[in-house]
């Protein structure tokens, strides 16, 4: 019994690995599809819209590979990268709640927890917070590292329907999360 325990553990750390190893933007697979945009205030645009695979997907891709694909397009402009359930991933939950819960605002004002609580005391300067945890984490560095090598960058996030959660003392949050890169033609969304 005892030669099989390392064999065992070995494999166990391998599973580990390639289960972390995955977490890496670079190595998530993506859709995208270039959507047309009417305004009542501007023009209409056109511009790409990345996305994590729906069920259908017949060819997700690495974000890179897309980036190179719509850089050799006649329009270039990315309106956002949709994050879907990706914000869920342990990494990019803890990256973005160690930033809100160091806050001295999230310290002194906690927000209320659970499904359809978005709208509390202090939601917009909490919502200001997980914007810049998210600008901060190694998600979006990873995101720019690829998106650099094009001209552009994430500019801000977009959200939608933020609440927190709290499970064995842990902080989380949930909420329909953009991550924008072109501006609009006269920067109206």
């Amino acid at each position: 019994m005892k030669p099989l325990l390392p064999g065992f553990f070995a494999l166990l750390f391998c599973s580990v690995l390639s289960t972390v190893r995955a977490q890496s933007v670079a190595e998530l697979r993506w859709d995208h599809r270039l959507e047309h945009y009417t305004r009542a205030e501007a023009s209409a645009y056109d511009a790409w819209v990345i996305a994590p695979p729906a069920r259908e997907s017949t060819d997700p891709q690495e974000l890179g590979a897309i980036l190179e694909a719509i850089s050799h397009q006649p329009n270039t402009s990315i309106a956002h990268i949709f994050l879907g359930d990706l914000i869920r991933r342990p990494g990019f939950q803890a990256a973005v709640m160690d930033y809100v819960s160091a806050q001295p605002e999230f310290q002194k004002h906690p927000p209320p927890t659970g499904f359809g609580r978005w709208e509390f005391k202090n939601s917009a300067k909490l919502r200001v917070l997980v914007e810049q945890g998210l600008l901060r984490s190694p998600f979006v560095a990873d995101c720019n590292a690829l998106l650099v090598k094009h001209g552009k960058a994430v500019k801000s996030v977009s959200m939608e329907k933020l609440f927190f959660t709290k499970q064995d003392g842990k902080w989380g949050w949930e909420a329909i999360v953009w991550l924008m890169i072109d501006p609009p033609p006269n920067g109206k969304r």
